[in-house]
């Protein structure tokens, strides 16, 4: 099938589908969570996320990982924003959160190897301001840079995932002005 034109053509509308068809099921899901039955199930949020604390490090956990800017649709947006609060609210469970003068957001990226995806992986075109928006007056005051830092590194691995850890930045860590 791979070595015909047609089989390729095939894949590659298939391909272009995608997005299109996870912005779709996305909004399918939360319609039926939201006007479906009364009995109390877990949320795909909730299912797809999770968050420690230990009340100095808050880590969360989103079984996913951050997608380009190019992917986000308004669902996934939404999604994410899903997936981020119920990370937090099981964090919050745990101990109380903890509130950072200067925070330290650090964002870890892993996504499945691909045959040809390590070309199109770009760290800079990720959907960080989905994260850093959703942190913000939580654990820090605003996202300038006198209330938080952030750093975000990309892995290969099995399973997608994200991984943001949010913790005090210490002043050893920060880039010293005039270097």
């Amino acid at each position: 099938m791979l070595n015909d034109n047609t089989g390729l053509l095939e894949l590659k509308h298939a391909y272009k589908q995608t997005l299109r068809l996870q912005s779709q099921i996305l909004s399918l899901i939360y319609d039926a969570e939201t006007l479906g039955s009364s009995a109390r199930q877990s949320r795909f949020s909730e299912e797809m996320s999770g968050g420690d604390n230990d009340g100095s490090v808050v880590t969360l956990t989103i079984d996913e990982p951050l997608p380009s800017m190019k992917r986000l649709t308004e669902a996934i947006e939404e999604h994410w924003k899903a997936m981020i609060r119920a990370s937090i609210g099981e964090a919050a469970g745990q101990s109380r959160l903890p509130h950072f003068d200067k925070a330290m957001v650090e964002i870890e990226i892993v996504t499945p190897r691909g045959t040809n995806n390590a070309r199109l992986w770009d760290t800079s075109n990720r959907a960080i301001n989905v994260v850093i928006n959703n942190l913000k007056g939580i654990f820090f005051e605003d996202d300038n840079l006198e209330h938080m830092a952030f750093s975000v590194v990309g892995r290969w691995g099995e399973k997608g995932v994200t991984i943001i850890r949010i913790s005090e930045l210490d002043g050893s860590r920060q880039i010293r002005a005039g270097r």
